[in-house]
């Protein structure tokens, strides 16, 4: 008699991750025979986990509440997921996510099998800071335990080497390397509808993402004041994001804008068709990102990018082939590069088309959902045959 299918579950802080970032992974180990479920809060993405046939498991975690009772209580409340529902495998995504995670799986033999994806080091150690350095005294030693006992999947060297600095050489469990969940080919390319009418003669910049401080929104927009062009447009989508600490506030958000030149668009769900009624994606992000999703769906619709060169961009483009890189976090110099982007046409289509190559080439989300499922079964032989192959 054959084996039943594992029961898989996806833990995150949020359902807007999960929603936005795995589903196609999700959907992929439910189509391939497994059971799934989707572990976060609730929020006003956990309805399309559902809509999908994810079975949705909503949690009290509480972002940015770092007491030993809050924490406690979110540890305690995973496990009773993860016991009430017998679950084989637990695929964790961020760092608060990681820790929680590895708390809450207990002891063998009833722990189930752990793989973390560190999806970027984020706000904690992305910069300096009294109030960061504190909370990197003590999510680090947690966070070490966690790498030490379980497969790590991160999405660029540079976290690579700062998991493998952390976990230092005992208990060595398989870190692998995979450029974040990738993007559905046929949903993100250069061929469909754009949501948005354009003037033929305007040459259009998008930013697109959390409105966080280190992500770039205010250099974007202070960057938009030096280009010498009358028809050039500049486009934000996306929220501020409460439950991080380095976020802008809706206010100043409203503040900056001066439409028609400037226009906050909002949380935009149809990204494909945004993507192409822009002609350049700007990411001036100096934050703890993994592989930003954003550069790897404009890559994906033939739009070049202007990007940072922290590794996790780097990693993302191909430096002056898909993208131009800032190198300071200047408004002028990224002014700049706007400046330069409207004035070469022909240069700004070039890296366009190359972009269509590099995303077929590096960015399947059907590869990147084989890699990780390759990754559970070798780490977890006994489990092999259950797990979606």
């Amino acid at each position: 008699m054959s084996s039943p299918p594992a029961t898989l579950a996806f833990f995150a802080n949020t359902s807007w991750y999960l929603a936005n970032f795995r589903l196609g992974l999700l959907r992929e180990a439910r189509a391939r025979g497994s059971r799934v479920l989707a572990l976060a809060p609730p929020d006003d993405d956990s309805p399309t986990l559902a809509e999908h046939g994810i079975e949705y498991c909503p949690l009290r975690f509480r972002r940015r509440d770092f007491t030993p009772w809050g924490k406690g209580r979110s540890v305690w409340e995973v496990r009773r997921i993860l016991q009430a529902e017998k679950v084989d495998l637990l695929h964790s995504f961020t760092l608060e996510s990681i820790v929680t995670a590895h708390w809450a799986a207990g002891r063998r033999p009833a722990r189930p099998a752990l793989v973390h994806s560190v999806t970027g080091m984020g706000f904690v150690f992305a910069g300096g800071g009294a109030g960061r350095r504190l909370l990197r005294a003590g999510l680090s030693p947690l966070l070490r335990r966690a790498f030490r006992k379980a497969p790590v999947i991160v999405e660029n060297w540079a976290d690579a080497e700062r998991v493998e600095a952390m976990r230092g050489g005992r208990d060595r469990c398989p870190l692998v390397r995979l450029p974040g969940g990738g993007v559905d080919l046929d949903r993100f390319s250069p061929v469909g509808n754009a949501l948005l009418p354009r003037k033929k003669q305007a040459v259009r910049f998008l930013l697109a993402g959390r409105l966080l401080r280190d992500k770039g929104a205010e250099l974007f927009v202070e960057a938009a004041r030096y280009v010498d062009n009358s028809e050039a447009e500049f486009l934000v989508a996306g929220e501020p994001d409460e439950g991080n600490p380095d976020s802008l506030s809706r206010a100043e958000v409203e503040d900056w804008m001066d439409p028609p030149r400037l226009r906050w668009l909002g949380r935009v769900r149809d990204m494909p068709g945004l993507l192409r009624s822009v002609d350049v994606l700007v990411h001036p992000t100096f934050y703890g990102e993994g592989l930003p999703r954003i550069l790897m769906e404009a890559a994906a619709c033939g739009r070049p990018a202007i990007t940072t060169d922290i590794p996790a961009c780097l990693e993302a483009v191909a430096e002056g082939e898909t993208a131009w890189i800032l190198r300071e976090k200047d408004p002028r110099a990224l002014g700049r590069l706007l400046q330069q982007a409207i004035d070469e046409p022909e240069e700004r289509r070039r890296r366009g088309r190359n972009a269509i190559a590099w995303a077929r080439k590096q960015f399947s989300e059907e590869e990147m959902n084989r890699q990780t499922f390759a990754v559970y079964r070798q780490a977890y032989p006994h489990l092999a045959a259950r797990l979606p192959a």
